[in-house]
């Protein structure tokens, strides 16, 4: 009971202008509207820390995170807050279980530590950092998934 007021508390936080875990200010960019990820390459992953390419469809993609951070396949962007200090945001799209699993493959992979990964009832959070200085957690509970990346 206890963890599931944490989480009610975290995703409230993420959620509120200002408040984020990336240390939000007045001068954040923060887009609310759903829009799909452009089409992915080959390998299934997206990095986000790039700009789209020329004659992509137009999305709603975190800018602020490291270069080599991926989305899940078919991500959905939603409640973006992306000021310089880092990203955060909720994945609609794929289903909770489908980001866990990417994301417990791909961080492991790239250059990211996975340095924690915790379940509870109906809570699961991976904890992961980049040695160039970027830290985040990833968030998910049986009806969406909350991202937070920042600069450690």
């Amino acid at each position: 009971m206890f963890a599931k007021r944490i989480v009610t508390v975290l995703a409230t936080l993420l959620a509120v202008p200002g408040l984020g875990a990336c240390g939000g200010t007045a001068t954040d960019t923060r887009r609310d509207e759903p829009a799909a990820i452009a089409p992915v390459p080959a390998s299934g992953a997206r990095t986000v820390g790039r700009d789209l390419q020329a004659g992509a469809p137009a999305a709603v993609a975190p800018r602020n995170v490291p270069a080599a951070f991926p989305l899940p396949p078919g991500s959905r962007v939603t409640s973006l807050s992306d000021p310089e200090s880092g990203a955060s945001f909720v994945l609609s799209a794929p289903d909770p279980q489908a980001v866990l699993s990417f994301y417990r493959r791909e961080l492991s992979r790239g250059a990211f530590t996975l340095l924690a990964d915790r379940a509870a009832a109906e809570t699961t959070s991976l904890a992961f950092r980049q040695d160039q200085g970027w830290a985040g957690t990833v968030f998910a509970t049986t009806h969406r998934v909350t991202v937070a990346v920042k600069r450690a």
